[in-house]
C-alpha cells in the first residue's frame, strides 16, 4: 500500500517539474516574441526568433538580418550557413511581418510556441 502511495507521489512529482519546465520556457518564449515585436515596431525591420547556443548555454534571441551576419562573423554560428538557409529551416520559431503595417495574428505567435514546445520535447 506505502510502496503505490510512493510510486504515485513520484508520478506526481515528474509531471509537476515537467510542467513547470515547460510552462517557464513557453513564458520566455512569449516574452521573446513581445521583444521581437516591440523592436519591429521600433526598427523597422523583420526579426526572427532563434535559439543561439553559447558556452553558458542555449539561450532564444530576437535578430535581424544585420544581427545575423555579426553573429557569423563573431563565430556564434557557422561560416557556411547564410541567413536564406536560416530562414526556410527550422531554426527559426517565429519571424515578424516585414513591415509596421503589417499585423502579426495571435495564431502565428500560438504556433511558434507550439513549435518550440515541440523543439524542447525532441531534445528532452
Amino acid at each position: 500500500m506505502f510502496k503505490e502511495i510512493i510510486q504515485d507521489f513520484k508520478e506526481y512529482y515528474v509531471w509537476l517539474s515537467n510542467w513547470s519546465f515547460y510552462k517557464r520556457q513557453s513564458i520566455k518564449m512569449s516574452l521573446a516574441i513581445r521583444l521581437a515585436d516591440i523592436k519591429q515596431k521600433a526598427f523597422n525591420k523583420q526579426y526572427h526568433i532563434m535559439i543561439l547556443s553559447l558556452p553558458q548555454g542555449e539561450k532564444l534571441v530576437s535578430v535581424s538580418k544585420s544581427d545575423i551576419q555579426i553573429m557569423i562573423r563573431k563565430k556564434w554560428l557557422p561560416k557556411d550557413i547564410s541567413y536564406f538557409s536560416l530562414i526556410h529551416g527550422n531554426s527559426i520559431f517565429y519571424s515578424t511581418p516585414l513591415s509596421r503595417n503589417n499585423k502579426s495574428t495571435p495564431e502565428e505567435r500560438k504556433s511558434a510556441r507550439e513549435k518550440y514546445m515541440r523543439y524542447l520535447k525532441k531534445i528532452k
